[in-house]
């Protein structure tokens, strides 16, 4: 029961623009692949997720970048994505400042493949 009205919050979160927040997520691990394999690197990527504006904003030393997003919910997971460059996927049966994610960032035909953790900001 805790899990399903957790899952219900984190939906409601995303989807209602009266009581929207914001996420601060925070990448702990990061791969980079080509068609030869995959490579740890380090990472100081940070993403803030506003969805009052619907905004993804990709943050790292040289910068922040903001993008729109689309955002939906699927099962326990809530995923917030850029159309044609990132998609992030956050398990919401978590507690909401332990929110586990993965996000794909392609260009090209390389991809970051990032996990880490957020939290939601009021």
């Amino acid at each position: 029961m805790r899990n399903f009205l957790l899952r219900v919050f984190v939906s409601f979160i995303f989807s209602s623009s009266a009581y929207a927040s914001t996420m601060y997520c925070k990448v702990d691990t990061a791969y980079v692949c080509t068609d030869n394999g995959c490579s740890e690197v380090k990472s100081e990527i940070f993403i803030n997720i506003d969805v009052v504006r619907k905004t993804y904003q990709r943050g790292d030393s040289k910068g922040i970048d903001t993008h729109n997003m689309n955002v939906y919910s699927s099962g326990q997971y809530v995923i917030a994505e850029i159309p044609g460059s990132a998609y992030l996927k956050i398990d919401a049966s978590n507690d909401l400042n332990d929110l586990s994610f993965f996000e794909i960032v392609h260009l090209g035909l390389k991809t970051w493949n990032n996990f880490g953790k957020c939290k939601a900001n009021n």
